[in-house]
């Protein structure tokens, strides 16, 4: 019972998240950073200073839909960010610019962070979809019913792994983007704390993404124990 108000718990926090994530990128992409730079300038002003050449900026429809993918070598800006001049614009082009940063300097935790990501998004489902078989095969008194759940258990670890990872590998694309901010000037230093409020509330989107999919393993095992003593 208490790891199902956990999770209900998990559930409010991250829609007050979103909210407030939402609510922030709104509102300081209203404020011009006070300075000559647009988002693109700033994160090619990064790649030159990371000795970075192969890596495109393209924009991308939509918005929040900000990311660096390494298999193609580019970084996607949303349409409010792209080319914009606004604190958080500036502040989420810096962040997606710290992957990329990551990625050449072949930062330990980004690699295994994209190690997992792919196997992650399959066991995100798979591994709780196992796990409920591999419960009801030992409801029905079937021996193998275990062996399934723990197999079921062990894939949604993968998945709770990722997001462990997730939260040191964006703290720190926060940290390289908002120290190039300070150092070049993309920002009017008035400005700074409210490029800092957006790179906030987005990382804090991945702390309850981590505790989320840790309730959920909680209670995957919490089944299994249950289901030992019936």
């Amino acid at each position: 019972m208490q790891l199902y108000f956990l999770a209900l718990l998990v559930m409010v926090v991250s829609l007050v998240i979103q909210f407030w994530l939402k609510a922030t990128v709104s509102k300081w992409s209203k404020v011009s950073a006070g300075t000559r730079f647009t988002a693109n300038d700033a994160v090619r002003c990064m790649f030159r200073e990371n000795d970075i050449n192969n890596i495109e900026i393209l924009a991308k429809g939509g918005s929040l839909t900000d990311c660096y993918s390494p298999n193609e070598g580019r970084i996607y800006l949303s349409e409010p960010v792209y080319n914009q001049n606004s604190v958080a614009a500036i502040a989420v082009a810096a962040h997606e610019c710290g992957h990329a940063i990551q990625d050449k300097k072949g930062i330990a935790i980004y690699r295994f962070r994209q190690a997992l990501a792919v196997p992650a998004g399959f066991c995100s489902q798979a591994g709780v979809y196992i796990a409920m078989v591999g419960l009801m095969l030992m409801g029905a008194g079937y021996l193998l019913g275990e062996s399934v759940l723990n197999f079921g258990i062990i894939m949604y670890m993968v998945t709770f792994l990722f997001y462990v990872a997730m939260v040191p590998v964006e703290i720190d694309a926060s940290r390289r983007g908002l120290k190039a901010i300070k150092e070049n000037g993309f920002i009017s230093e008035e400005y700074i704390g409210g490029a800092r409020s957006v790179l906030t509330a987005a990382g804090s989107t991945y702390v309850i993404s981590m505790v989320s999919a840790g309730v959920t393993l909680l209670r995957l095992l919490a089944m299994r124990g249950n289901g030992r003593r019936r």
